[in-house]
């Protein structure tokens, strides 16, 4: 079967917004406030909620990895057809998600600005559990699952995972908290930030490690879409159905967070709520079924070439802005002389688009040149 390109247009789409790293979290965003409309609420989108609430920058993370399983049942057909054993499978799943781990780890060492160096060991300030790294771990949890389940076994997975984490999250209350607490509401004395705090990262806060669990449905959920794209049946169908699970995700997340009063399970980022998980496995899907349906089945194919050389190399995209080629300082070196004579905001907005320009130039010549890196 023919490699998806929709799969990669969709991929750089989602770097695109991450290229650059905060404070500025993306270029619609440097607009927005140029612009004078900060608190606009398209401006707003391109921002992360503090706790309940979703934006559209809230998918950002959960896309990566949707489509990371996508991937999974196109990669292990190829692995059956040349007889890969399970074990070796297992295997490879498993140091692919430790690269990506030590990767994370790599990056997280440098620091913001590339004030450290792998070296250090600044535990205090360390982060352990990064975004690349979950990834990698959760993605190798959910493809071994995957190996080993039928479809149903699958499917009551994922609604274990939901349900066992929206218990954990709503009754799971960390050791000093008032009676009666529902650590939902605000965030304060979760079970699972007390367990990585105190336990699971060097920093002793609140890293997102036990947050996993419930990111192992959302890489599940991409893999039931990828299945679903393999079939012979009808490709107009296939939109068809992908767009209506999506719409049916979406339906199940705002019951779940709003239909059961005290015991509901509102749709928060940070922890990765059940309901978020329902609602970015919803809109991914829907994603996933437009640009399919647009590249694929209608195949028109040369507007996305700009997000496909970012997605075939979207793993050098990453390590490049976050390591050896850091915003700060491509911002220094091209921008240095004309920033501090353009209003503040304005200059965010022109120094964003360049180094995006940069960035997107150096991915392009190993995209002309066939130069991919694979974790």
């Amino acid at each position: 079967m023919k490699r998806l390109e929709s799969l990669d247009v969709l991929r750089g789409f989602d770097m695109f917004f991450i290229m650059c790293m905060d404070p500025i979290p993306c270029i619609f965003y440097a607009l927005g406030t140029a612009l004078g409309h900060e608190h606009h609420w398209l401006t707003q989108q391109f921002e992360h909620v503090p706790w309940i609430g979703f934006h559209f920058y809230d998918l950002i993370f959960p896309l990566f990895l949707f489509i990371a399983g996508v991937t999974w049942p196109y990669s292990l057909a190829k692995k059956r057809e040349r007889g890969v054993s399970s074990g070796r499978i297992v295997w490879g799943c498993v140091r692919r998600g430790l690269t990506l781990f030590a990767l994370g780890c790599f990056i997280e060492a440098l620091g913001p600005g590339g004030d450290r160096n792998i070296l250090q060991f600044d535990w205090p300030n360390f982060r352990l559990w990064s975004v690349i790294g979950r990834i990698g771990l959760t993605w190798a949890v959910a493809a071994i699952i995957y190996l080993f389940s039928t479809r149903r076994a699958r499917v009551w997975t994922v609604i274990g995972i939901l349900l066992f984490w929206w218990a954990f999250m709503r009754f799971g209350v960390a050791p000093g908290a008032p009676e009666g607490w529902n650590p939902l509401l605000t965030g304060k004395f979760t079970l699972a930030n007390w367990i990585d705090a105190n336990y699971l990262t060097p920093a002793h806060r609140g890293e997102g490690a036990v947050a996993m669990i419930p990111m192992v449905a959302t890489a599940l959920f991409g893999m039931f879409a990828g299945e679903w794209l393999r079939t012979d049946v009808a490709e107009p169908h296939k939109t068809t159905a992908l767009f209506g699970w999506g719409l049916g995700g979406i339906a199940a997340a705002l019951v779940m967070a709003f239909a059961f009063g005290g015991l509901s399970c509102p749709i928060i980022k940070n922890c990765w709520s059940s309901s978020f998980a329902l609602l970015a496995g919803g809109i991914s899907a829907i994603l996933l079924a437009l640009f399919h349906w647009i590249v694929d089945v209608k195949g028109w194919r040369r507007w996305g070439f700009f997000f496909k050389v970012i997605g075939m190399n979207s793993i050098l995209c990453y390590f490049m802005a976050r390591t050896i080629l850091q915003y700060d300082h491509i911002e220094r070196l091209f921008f240095g002389g004309i920033l501090p004579h353009m209003p503040t905001l304005w200059g965010a907005f022109v120094a964003e688009l360049g180094v995006m320009a940069f960035y997107w130039l150096i991915l392009l010549f190993f995209y002309r040149r066939g130069i991919f890196l694979r974790a």
